[in-house]
């Protein structure tokens, strides 16, 4: 192959960051505390104070990563090399690099280079997740693979053929561990929803809700254990539940987490689950312990589903040292022949789910400013 390739973040990357640095500008200019008032007992902070030129700081350092992350990161394809623009530039021969891997990344996947020294280079861009998807990520993951193999990657392929990497891609071998956390598409509205309510905790605890003069010491108290409440269960809900894959043993993290080994496993079967799908493992002993993720419901969804599936198959045929496939080495539902691939979210869901986090996203907002307007006039 001959010629320069260059990949960089597309738009619809770049998107998200523009919308949250319009965002942040439109919240600091309505920050009441930044006004010019000629009200009497409301005076406002002088335009050159130090409080607007700390609001400054956050437009700012997206306005960077807006321009670093359009222009400058992502890497260089060339006959000899492959060039690494990050915070460091690097030049990896192709020679020197035993394998080019997508592993999950934050609920997305990302190109990682490995060196024959045992070096690791994640790569910034090209990458794909849920609120910066890039549509031709596994062409472009196949078009880097290609220019390996072309230029003195070919001897690696006979060892690293058939393994599966992130959610069942054939690129790379098994790494030592992997992490599945809920989708995001299942995540974000029920943390919008429990950020939501934790706002609106704190307005009435601390600002009395529209009486601002008596807020008493016990309400306040009692908001703020609400919200902290709300808030650990939205951490909870996108970062504590999961499943943890090694080589060992399969991690459940529920609400109460165990750990089953491997050889213990006697399959992994689909079944319908509240109008969606969900995976139960089957335990030698008889047990059916439902997995917390990959899960499709009514109207939250996980595209990834069945790469997720197949991986999860893939771990516990390779690590439970068995050949058989899952279909056979365990009993089915009934209703697991009917289900068909599952082939992604329907166009009516993504607006629903899109409409509600606009929603739930604008009153977080509204809550926020009121609640600053009330203390700020309470003052």
């Amino acid at each position: 192959m001959t010629g320069r390739v260059r990949y960089r973040a597309t738009w619809q990357q770049a998107l998200p960051l523009s919308l949250s640095l319009g965002a942040v500008v439109l919240m600091q200019l309505s920050n009441p505390l930044l006004w010019e008032h000629q009200r009497p007992g409301l005076s406002g902070l002088p335009f050159e104070s130090r409080p607007l030129a700390l609001a400054l700081v956050l437009p700012f350092f997206i306005l960077l990563e807006l321009w670093v992350l359009s222009r400058h990161v992502g890497v260089t394809l060339t006959p000899d090399a492959a060039v690494v623009h990050n915070l460091r530039r690097r030049t990896i021969p192709w020679t020197n690099m035993a394998d080019v891997a997508v592993e999950p990344f934050f609920g997305g996947r990302r190109v990682v280079f490995y060196e024959t020294d045992g070096r690791r280079t994640p790569l910034r861009i090209p990458n794909t997740a849920f609120l910066s998807r890039d549509r031709r990520f596994d062409e472009k993951v196949a078009t880097i693979r290609g220019w390996w193999l072309a230029n003195g990657g070919t001897a690696q392929v006979e060892d690293t053929a058939g393994d599966f990497g992130a959610w069942g891609q054939t690129y790379g071998p098994l790494p030592e561990r992997v992490d599945m956390r809920p989708a995001p598409s299942r995540s974000v509205p029920t943390v919008l929803l429990f950020c939501w309510l934790a706002v609106d905790a704190v307005m009435a605890g601390f600002a009395g809700g529209l009486d601002a003069d008596h807020p008493t010491f016990l309400g306040r108290a009692l908001s703020g254990l609400v919200a902290i409440s709300l808030l650990s269960g939205a951490g909870f809900l996108s970062f504590g539940r999961g499943l943890t894959l090694t080589a060992d043993h399969l991690v459940i993290r529920g609400l109460r987490s165990r750990t089953v080994p491997w050889d213990e496993i006697q399959g992994i079967v689909v079944e319908p689950h509240s109008g969606g799908r969900r995976l139960v493992v089957l335990e030698a002993s008889g047990g059916r312990t439902p997995l917390p993720v990959p899960r499709v419901g009514r109207l939250l969804w996980d595209s990834e589903f069945e790469a997720k599936t197949q991986t999860l198959r893939h771990w516990w045929r390779t690590h439970a040292e068995t050949s058989a496939d899952p279909s056979e080495a365990a009993p089915q539902p009934p209703d697991e022949a009917t289900l068909l691939p599952y082939s992604g979210p329907r166009m009516w869901q993504k607006g629903v789910l899109a409409l509600a986090c606009v929603l739930l996203g604008y009153q977080i907002f509204l809550s926020v400013l009121v609640g600053g307007l009330v203390l700020t006039l309470g003052q």
